[in-house]
């Protein structure tokens, strides 16, 4: 026995993230019993549900058990099955893609090309495309499909994954926190306060500019210093997954051709679709099976062998996307006991009575600290904006300014809170702990928090609006 323990112990030197998450979900059942349990009343307002901001009451304790603690599994995986299952067939898509050998080829020949470019541009040129992709879209999650892309061209530049997924993970951080047209947040947001749907987009785009240079600068700053000392690297000692790509010259076969051109076309029309058509995750989901299947048909693949590589893509997924269910797990529990009110309520009382300054800066640190515990930003909209509106509008802070305080609450701890499946799966996928992550992001997330405040004071001071 003492044995098995020892080889046990020795085995586990790093935190599986389902056990970090197994940990935040017991917690959570434990103080959901101790939380009093309470309600805010649910209006039907142009077919939606809304809250009455003075209707919260105290009801009589419901408290969850065993038995809910393990129901909690099957309920996050069914509350998480949409973003699961896109998550899944991107990965078919991508598995086609990779098994082809059309990533691998693209990977080298960009590396081919770029051997004498700048990695300060190359990186400013990557974060560019990818946050402003994300800016539009708020399609982050697609980072656990285009880190695999990116991490072997920077680990043949000479730098660590760390850099590699930073490259993606800080441009989608700018893109998402600071969107433009997130259809997941914002547009809710926004119908919800009454608002033009998008409005203030200029404004945003000027915090999307402003923080993603940060994000670049920071992130330039460590690939600096590990490239000088490669043993400061947050990943020093510690194995990876991937490995470097050569710098060599590639041919693009005719079959490669096709089937790049099938791949991008199918994309463009995604990317189209999300912006410009509204499409939610089984239209997205959808476009990647497309995807799937032009790009093998166009490679010359056959309908069987398709079949097999987009097998093969998914299973590459599906430890990653298994622990979205944890998060979604959490709030089941939450919404059990009936104590996500309670706490909402008690947040609230917080910003009553304050300046316009104070009472804005303070709806962005209680919606970062209610993302913690609803990592869902469409479900935050939901029941904090009805709530949030009218403290804004008793401490003469404009609507629009409470929407971008809300949506920089919701959008940037995204990237830092464990609580958040999609942050868990995509480091699953680049390979770096969560504690490593922390170190590397933490700091960054404060400087972030700190020029977040300083644009809603600027929107408090300037009244944006429209109102």
């Amino acid at each position: 026995m003492k044995r098995f323990f020892a080889r046990a112990t020795k085995k586990h030197t790093e935190v599986n993230p389902f056990f970090a998450l197994l940990i935040i979900l017991v917690i959570a059942t434990i103080f959901s019993n101790i939380i009093p349990s309470g309600m805010y009343e649910r209006l039907s307002v142009d077919g939606r549900m809304v809250v009455d901001p003075d209707s919260f009451q105290y009801v009589d304790k419901h408290y969850v058990g065993i038995s809910d603690f393990f129901l909690s599994f099957y309920q996050g995986f069914n509350n998480a099955a949409s973003l699961m299952a896109m998550l899944f067939f991107a990965g078919g898509a991508f598995g086609v893609v990779k098994r082809i050998g059309l990533l691998e080829t693209a990977i080298k020949a960009l590396a081919h090309k770029l051997k004498h470019t700048s990695f300060y541009v190359i990186a400013f040129i990557l974060m560019l495309a990818i946050g402003t992709q994300v800016a539009f879209t708020s399609m982050w999650e697609l980072s656990v499909v285009i880190i695999p892309m990116i991490v072997p061209l920077v680990l043949a530049l000479g730098y660590d994954v760390v850099v590699g997924a930073g490259i993606v993970m800080l441009a989608a951080c700018a893109g998402f926190g600071a969107a433009m047209t997130n259809p997941l947040f914002t547009a809710i947001a926004h119908k919800l306060a009454e608002l033009p749907i998008y409005s203030a987009l200029g404004y945003r785009a000027v915090c999307f500019g402003v923080i993603l240079f940060i994000c670049y600068l920071y992130l330039m700053r460590y690939a600096k210093k590990i490239k000088k000392d490669p043993s400061k690297s947050l990943m020093n000692g510690m194995n990876t997954k991937y490995t470097a790509i050569k710098e060599e010259a590639v041919t693009f076969t005719p079959a490669l051709i096709r089937a790049g051109i099938a791949f991008l076309a199918v994309f463009a029309f995604l990317l189209f679709g999300t912006v410009r058509m509204g499409f939610d995750f089984p239209q997205m989901a959808a476009c990647f099976v497309a995807m799937t299947f032009a790009t093998g048909l166009a490679y010359g693949s056959g309908l069987n062998e398709i079949c097999d590589m987009m097998g093969e893509g998914m299973k590459d997924l599906f430890y990653a996307a298994m622990v979205m269910l944890f998060a979604r797990a959490i709030l089941y529990i939450l919404e059990e006991a009936m104590v996500v009110d309670t706490i909402i309520a008690f947040l609230a009382r917080l910003v009553v009575g304050k300046s316009s300054l104070i009472t804005a800066n303070m709806l962005l640190v209680m919606q970062t600290i209610i993302n913690f515990l609803i990592p869902s930003g469409s479900g935050q909209a939901a029941i904090t904006i009805p709530i949030i509106v009218p403290l804004a509008d008793m401490g003469n802070v404009t609507r629009q300014v409470a929407c971008l305080a809300s949506q920089f609450g919701d959008g940037f701890s995204n990237f830092l809170y464990p609580t958040n499946g999609s942050l868990i799966a995509i480091l699953m996928v680049a390979g770096i702990p969560y504690k490593k992550w922390l170190r590397f992001f933490g700091p960054l997330f404060l400087i972030i928090m700190a020029v977040c405040m300083v644009f809603i004071s600027i929107g408090v001071g300037i009244k944006l609006g429209p109102f």
